[in-house]
């Protein structure tokens, strides 16, 4: 069944009438051609409730609230919040990165400006690409039914967004040179102390990787360079295998 995520700051009762957003209306009525009657699920903070079609307007659907479903916060989203950071990729990697990384359970994504990026983005272009992330993260959350859309946040220097991490934060960055140096160990250790609740930092190169000055930098300010394994995986791969893990020691 189609989820899609609703703004409203009211309490909402069986009964009530919600406005689907444009881009949510014109994929229900039509893309998917839904009638009148058809249900969907919608999500309003951290609850959702069963709903059907009762206007299927193609620039402001209407639906209304017949059910509250379970399951809770906890039975969908990761037990831990994890923020995943990246250098800028080449064409559409990004993009893969959040959407797929939207499904492993991201809480948010942070786009870094690196030294050994192979793009670059100016201020006109990296709001044009936040626009875009922000909608990829939405339909990949409404896709696999998490009841949290990531938050997309705009571009940052290394330093200016380090120096933002909280204190009690597991802070690592996906380091090569760890791999090459047969060193696998501290990723599968960092999980295995997370808490329920703890907060997850943790950083990715692009293409090029981290300069040598970038992962001195991390170093001195907390963040511990961890091995993803004994292969070196693609820009795009890596934050993925990193949230796979993460998921297979705390839900499965």
């Amino acid at each position: 069944m189609q989820q899609y995520f609703v703004e409203s700051n009211q309490t909402v009762e069986m009964g009530d009438h919600l406005d689907l957003g444009p881009q949510d209306s014109y994929h229900l009525v039509k893309v998917l051609r839904g009638q009148i009657g058809q249900e969907v699920i919608v999500v309003l903070g951290d609850q959702k409730y069963l709903a059907r079609l009762v206007k299927n307007n193609q620039d402001c659907a209407q639906v209304q609230i017949v059910q509250t479903l379970k399951p809770s916060l906890t039975q969908t989203e990761l037990p831990v919040e994890v923020v995943i950071a990246c250098g800028l990729s080449k064409q559409d990697k990004i993009e893969q990165i959040v959407q797929k990384a939207t499904e492993c359970g991201m809480t948010a994504f942070q786009p870094l400006a690196l030294k050994r990026d192979v793009v670059k983005w100016d201020q006109k272009k990296a709001q044009t690409k936040r626009s875009r992330l922000e909608k990829i993260a939405q339909a990949a959350a409404e896709q696999s039914k998490r009841l949290t859309v990531p938050e997309i946040a705009p571009l940052k220097q290394l330093s200016q967004w380090v120096a933002d991490q909280p204190e009690d934060a597991l802070c690592l960055y996906a380091y090569e040179e760890k791999a090459k140096e047969g060193d696998h160990a501290q990723l599968k250790v960092a999980i295995r102390q997370l808490q329920p609740g703890q907060k997850v930092r943790i950083v990715f190169g692009s293409e090029g990787g981290f300069d040598p000055e970038e992962a001195a930098y991390l170093e001195a300010h907390g963040f511990r360079a961890c091995s993803l394994g004994p292969r070196i995986l693609r820009a795009e791969t890596a934050p993925i295998y990193a949230l796979s893990a993460i998921s297979y020691a705390l839900e499965l």
